[in-house]
């Protein structure tokens, strides 16, 4: 089940390579086993990282579905396969543990992405942040970081050579991945990375064909007009999205009031660029379908079309979000990625199957966007008409997403309090009148400077063909809010301005001055935020329907307050507890 459903999402482990080992361990000798100092260094973590796919693949099982096949590795009664796959993992941390760094392998590596992948599954964010540092510390102990310190053939003669150009190879990808996942948890967190980058980065691996035999094949790099693209095209792609995301945190000791805003502009510029120059077979719009029924590139290929869609606008707003209480450009400029970085969720999610309602690319992002979408209207409803609209039914849907995944994805579920809060300050500030969900509506993304965005036509394909071969039963997404055409829309938001008073507040950006930038996902998971009713957390409620009464109180009308362990008393959270919009303007 790991190979199938998830080994192409990260391509960290050479699956011939884990095949081989396996078969290895399964020929050691019983007395072998009994004194593992005897065992070379890849075969004593060879169990650590099988526990780990272990426990990985039986998260993909749905819980509270009886199995055939896995209900008899259940030891204790009531225990779910969560629970089973948790001691799995346990245990492959603890055999990890139990050699110490005195004999590290490449297999060690591994074995600790994998339980950082584990641990971001079940919600254990902080856990995961530590686990890839540890992963790159043990990398750089191996000399994963440097060229001068790649491996040596054991002999000279030409298969021993050939093997070891695949080996490197392999090692530099590692490396790569685990660079990528550091940089992108930093920025999506709001947390220091652990690579230097200032020191330098090894070579990156060469984009080459998958052999048949290591031994008898060259490292050489595909032709991009007859081979297929490789999950490495994937990786290095996402390897030069990381690249510029890079740039984000070298802004951050420049504050929320840089002395030049032309840094973020160039790092902006950037982005676009790097996106304009995604390789062909990638692009969501007018894409090169050659490989699209290939073999190697069927299961993989529609859905990275829509996550570096996804990923360049998560890069868009992260840059933009520090700003967006003190410079209009970037408050634009966020929003607008925010709204489209949830339109592309969508086209993810429908039709996804229900056994991949776990995967964090489900919140990743989503929750900032929410966020961010939320606050620009809340603190400036007379900023962006163009964008309401689907502002508005993005907000809507990816709220109505998040209810429906909460049972299977425990990321969402710790969110769950502080979207209650969120959505019900959103719709003081909008109002209840949703606009229609039509699909022509959901199809075209948001005006971008007075013009409407590029069509998908690869939409109508993504989100299918990445399903488990373990369950391929889906589930689409509905809001229970009629469909109505745009015109109408855009009427009920005339009508709500003038009758309800809706939006009838302004607030001054010289007001948000001393606003801390807002880093959603790294306050749920380091700070601790909630949102209490009284003493009562709100985590466990339900999401109210779209266009909910809403009760009434002093300034939003809510009683509910955010709270957590923050180190400023000047952070967005505390700001909403305080603001009162019937007493700004």
């Amino acid at each position: 089940m790991y190979f199938q459903d998830l080994h192409h999402q990260y391509n960290f482990i050479d699956q011939e390579v884990f095949f081989e080992q396996l078969e290895e361990w399964n020929q050691l000798p019983f007395q072998l086993l009994s004194s593992p100092e005897e065992l070379r260094p890849a075969m004593r973590f060879f169990p650590a990282l099988l526990f780990q796919i272990l426990a990985t693949a039986l998260l993909l099982l749905p819980p509270g579905t009886p199995d055939p096949v896995f209900d008899s590795l259940k030891y204790a009664g009531g225990m779910t396969f969560e629970d089973l796959a948790t001691d799995y993992s346990d245990s492959g941390a603890a055999i990890v543990n139990l050699f110490g760094k005195n004999a590290l392998d490449e297999v060690t590596v591994q074995a600790q992405f994998i339980r950082a992948l584990f641990q971001k599954y079940t919600a254990h964010v902080i856990e995961c942040w530590h686990g890839i540092a540890a992963a790159i510390r043990d990398a750089q102990e191996l000399g994963m970081h440097r060229d001068s310190l790649d491996p040596k053939p054991g002999d000279s003669n030409v298969e021993s050579i050939l093997k070891n150009q695949w080996r490197i190879l392999r090692r530099r990808k590692m490396y790569m991945i685990l660079v990528s996942w550091d940089i992108n948890m930093a920025v999506f967190l709001g947390r220091p990375g652990s690579v230097v980058w200032a020191h330098g980065l090894p070579s990156l691996p060469i984009d080459a064909p998958t052999p048949a035999d290591c031994s008898k094949t060259p490292v050489e790099s595909r032709d991009e007009s007859v081979d297929p693209p490789t999950l490495v095209t994937r990786q290095i792609f996402l390897f030069r999205a990381a690249d510029a995301l890079r740039y984000v945190l070298d802004l951050e000791p420049d504050g929320s009031h840089p002395k030049d805003f032309s840094k973020v502009d160039h790092v902006h510029q950037l982005m676009k660029t790097l996106h304009d120059d995604m390789p062909a077979a990638f692009r969501l719009e007018n894409p090169d379908r050659r490989w699209d029924d290939h073999p190697e590139c069927s299961r993989w290929i529609h859905n990275t079309r829509l996550y570096l869609k996804q990923l360049h606008f998560f890069g868009i707003m992260a840059l933009h979000r520090p700003y967006i209480f003190h410079r209009k450009e970037s408050r634009v400029e966020a929003l607008r990625a925010a709204v489209n970085m949830l339109g592309t969720q969508r086209k993810t999610f429908d039709g996804l199957p229900l056994v991949q309602w776990r995967g964090f690319h489900l919140f990743f992002g989503s929750f900032d966007a929410v966020v961010v979408i939320a606050s620009v209207f809340i603190l400036f409803p007379h900023e962006s008409p163009e964008l309401r609209d689907s502002a508005v039914r993005r907000f809507h849907w990816t709220i109505a997403k998040f209810e429906a995944i909460r049972e299977h994805n425990a990321v969402a579920r710790a969110a769950q309090g502080v979207l209650n809060a969120i959505k019900s300050r959103f719709i003081k500030a909008v109002g209840n009148d949703t606009p229609g969900l039509s699909p022509a509506s959901e199809a075209t993304s948001p005006p971008q400077n007075g013009k409407a965005a590029d069509q998908t036509p690869d939409s109508s394909r993504t989100g299918l063909t990445g399903g488990s071969g373990s369950n391929t039963s889906s589930t689409n997404l509905s809001l229970g809010i009629s469909p109505s055409d745009e015109s109408s829309a855009i009427r009920s938001w005339a009508n709500n301005a003038s009758t309800d008073g809706v939006n009838g507040w302004s607030l001054l950006e010289d007001s948000l001055s001393t606003l801390a930038p807002i880093y959603p996902t790294s306050d749920l998971f380091f700070n601790d935020l909630v949102a209490k009713y009284g003493e009562t957390d709100m985590a466990s409620c339900t999401l109210d329907p779209v266009g909910a009464q809403q009760p009434s109180a002093d300034g939003f009308g809510l009683s509910c307050q955010f709270d957590g362990a923050f180190a400023a008393d000047n952070t967005f959270w505390q700001f909403m507890n305080q603001f009162n919009p019937d007493f700004t303007g």
